[in-house]
């Protein structure tokens, strides 16, 4: 391994090599780098993030470029000016794009416009209060269906190595919200300052619960810390409380995801938040009984003539307002206003939820069944007895006839109190989505246990315009062709994934970090194993890996889960990860690896991915990976970056012998 002095000179010189071509290319006005170079550490395995700014007339060759300088991989998009301004001006406070910006480093500007854009919105202490109230609540609005996963599977699955996978994904959120609500903007990772901010409740479900036995105990109690947490933030939850006291009256979710949300920011007054996104805050705060819910009718289309229901909500600006305005609270504050269960006894499935469940699952198709506009009906999830509690939400697909119109492609509906969330799809958008549909994709295990509830023309019929059965269990096979090209996606983000984990176990020395992304490594490294089988990857991967590789899973996962993490024990495990990549290459890679080798020359990246055409393959991380292990050559071949460009920068090309005598 290179000392850090001389991999940051190498990439210092690549980014300045790469600013002294494009500055020479009239078509680029600004150069902006993100990623660990600009806000970090770099380390031997990084790449580096480059954002180009155009003229407002631009003819990109490419919509994403793959280049190289000085050794050093380099993804680059470019972008309009125009496109750029709006991109940066339109970003909220606090957000991804916002964060992205605010922790990159501009390389040069030759427009004067750029650079007072950059200036007034890269701005790593420009966090104005409405977007931290805006941005607060789209992270929690993520966060929630993660919680009521971990719930679910600990209370009516009694997975506990699943919920402790889950709620790992709860705490990064939690650490966003952490971190907002300190004035900071997020980076990539946040857990870190998270910690500083709030040691004792960040140490109690992130470090101790990392490094501590999983049992029933141990898991109820990071539930209840998580739970408390949320409770002692109701303010978060202001601007839902805010909007519907002015309303003064019961809104529909569809009008809610509509009005609440706008800003300056956004001048076609679209809402802040993606659509549906506050289904679940609602449903949260009823359960809470913080604000009420009620149904009232909706037409799913313009033209329907049947009518469904969807919920809505009421609040008073009593229940809560005390809690939500004085900030954080004491738990037992909290409790006098909201008596919230907390222990597990009153976390226990009612009776029959579900016959309630299913009841209302044929209710609602009975009724769409009637509406002449919507062709099909596809119960998409499980809802065995052992499967639900009083939180599950049925997913319904609807197939709609071809130009009939919609407003939104999702409707939280609700039948009987209980919570229908439908996805809405003309047929030959429908069609189409199967046609693409992979073998072994998450799409495929969905629609393969899945339940036609009606169907009024022969889609699905055995010999219908469907490229396989919904709902045939038989169907999770996966043919050859499909099986490697989910391998090769798989693998390779499995070594972008791998790479992180190094650069936290060698360069940070922060063992609790690499094991949370050894944990997101082995996600993938499962999906490997289970399409190897020919196989579909199913939600709960790590346990069909499980019954496959036994001896390799338990080595570098389950046998790691209840133990406290040191230098020894990571360092096993990713050497054991990494010689799994390279026992395996060659299936993992076979299309790629075949298509080098029957070239019998070097190949642009630009031509792999033409040669490719439609499939989505990972194609660069699998390039970068194989290269750094010797097992492709990479070279360099010119590329230009717009149709007018007048010089050219740097892409990688790899050629691969087959008779090579290290492979």
């Amino acid at each position: 391994m290179q000392s850090q002095d001389v991999i940051e000179q190498q990439y210092n010189e690549a980014v300045d090599a790469l600013v002294e071509k494009v500055q020479r290319d009239p078509q680029v006005l600004a150069a902006i780098v993100a990623g660990s170079f600009s806000y970090a550490q770099v380390w031997e395995k990084s790449d580096l993030d480059v954002e180009l700014i155009g003229r407002d007339a631009i003819r990109p060759t490419q919509s994403f470029f793959s280049l190289v300088e000085n050794g050093v991989n380099i993804h680059a998009s470019i972008t309009p000016r125009n496109a750029f301004k709006q991109n940066i001006e339109s970003a909220q406070q606090g957000s991804f794009m916002h964060s992205y910006f605010s922790h990159s480093t501009l390389l040069f500007s030759r427009d004067a416009s750029i650079q007072e854009w950059y200036d007034k919105n890269a701005n790593l202490s420009n966090i104005g209060e409405r977007d931290k109230q805006l941005q607060l609540l789209n992270v929690v609005a993520s966060t929630l269906p993660s919680l009521v996963y971990a719930e679910k599977q600990f209370y009516v699955n009694k997975d506990c190595l699943t919920c402790f996978l889950t709620l790992l994904d709860v705490v990064q959120e939690l650490a966003r919200i952490e971190v907002l609500l300190n004035d900071e903007i997020p980076a990539r990772e946040v857990i870190q300052p998270a910690l500083r901010y709030n040691p004792d409740f960040f140490n109690r479900v992130y470090t101790d619960l990392i490094n501590c036995e999983k049992n029933e105990t141990v898991i109820q109690n990071a539930l209840d810390a998580i739970n408390s947490y949320l409770d002692a933030r109701q303010f978060i939850f202001q601007p839902v409380l805010d909007y519907l006291a002015e309303q003064k009256a019961p809104r529909a979710i569809t009008e809610l995801n509509a009005d609440l949300g706008r800003s300056s920011h956004n001048s076609e007054g679209a809402p802040e938040f993606d659509d549906e996104s506050l289904d679940l805050v609602c449903q949260w705060l009823t359960w809470k009984g913080i604000i009420r819910q009620v149904a009232v009718p909706m037409k799913l289309t313009a033209k329907s003539q049947i009518a469904v229901e969807e919920p809505a909500y009421y609040y008073d600006g009593i229940v809560g307002a005390s809690c939500a305005r004085d900030g954080i609270v004491e738990a037992s504050v909290f409790d006098e206003v909201f008596p919230v269960a907390r222990d597990s006894s009153q976390m226990q499935l009612k009776g029959d939820i579900h016959t309630q469940i299913h009841q209302a699952v044929e209710n609602l198709a009975d009724t769409l069944e009637q509406d002449m506009y919507v062709v099909a009906a596809i119960l998409t999830n499980n809802l065995a007895e052992d499967n639900v509690w009083e939180k599950t939400a049925a997913h319904i697909t609807l197939i709609l006839r071809d130009g009939t119109k919609f407003r939104q492609k999702q409707y939280q509906l609700i039948e009987e109190g209980i919570p229908i969330l439908v996805q809405l799809h003309t047929r030959s958008d429908y069609r189409k989505l199967l046609d693409r549909t992979l073998q072994g994709s998450t799409l495929h295990s969905i629609l393969a246990e899945s339940r036609v509830l009606f169907s009024k023309d022969n889609l699905f019929s055995v010999d219908g315009d469907a490229n396989f059965t919904i709902g045939d269990p038989s169907c999770l096979q996966v043919g050859e062709r499909d099986k490697y090209s989910q391998l090769l996606n798989a693998a390779a983000f499995a070594t972008t994934v791998l790479a992180k984990a190094e650069k936290w176990f060698h360069l940070k020395q922060d063992y609790d970090y690499t094991f949370l992304y050894l944990t997101y490594m082995v996600r993938q490294l499962a999906r490997i194993e289970v399409l190897r089988h020919g196989e579909t990857p199913r939600r709960k991967v790590i346990h069909q890996a499980l019954r496959h590789n036994p001896s390799f899973f338990n080595a570098v996962f389950t046998d790691l889960i209840d133990k406290p993490k040191d230098e020894t024990m990571l360092r096993d495990a990713l050497e054991q990860v990494d010689m799994y990549l390279e026992d395996n290459l060659q299936t993992l890679f076979k299309p790629l690896l075949d298509f080098l080798e029957e070239s019998g020359e070097e190949r642009t990246i630009t031509d792999i991915y033409m040669h490719f055409g439609k499939r989505e393959l990972a194609l660069e991380l699998a390039c970068e990976w194989l290269a750094q292990k010797g097992v492709i050559e990479q070279f360099s071949a010119p590329i230009r970056l717009t149709k007018d460009s007048k010089v050219s920068v740097d892409e990688p090309a790899y050629y691969f012998d087959a008779n090579n005598p290290f492979l």
